[in-house]
């Protein structure tokens, strides 16, 4: 019993929890199967996001 417990407790410390201002490359969204991420350079930003999404057309 006590690995499963243990199992359950490490699992719970690495999910991904959203983090309010986060600044870190982790934070980012990533791109999936119906929209890319792309990623500005400082020099190239119209705003404060760093990214925008685009969908894929099928």
């Amino acid at each position: 019993m006590f690995p499963v417990l243990l199992a359950v407790l490490l699992s719970a410390c690495s999910a991904p929890r959203p983090v309010a201002n986060c600044t870190s490359v982790t934070c980012r969204p990533q791109p999936d199967a119906r929209q890319l991420v792309i990623w500005w350079s400082p020099d190239l930003r119209s705003g404060p996001a760093d990214f925008s999404r685009v969908s894929v057309d099928d």
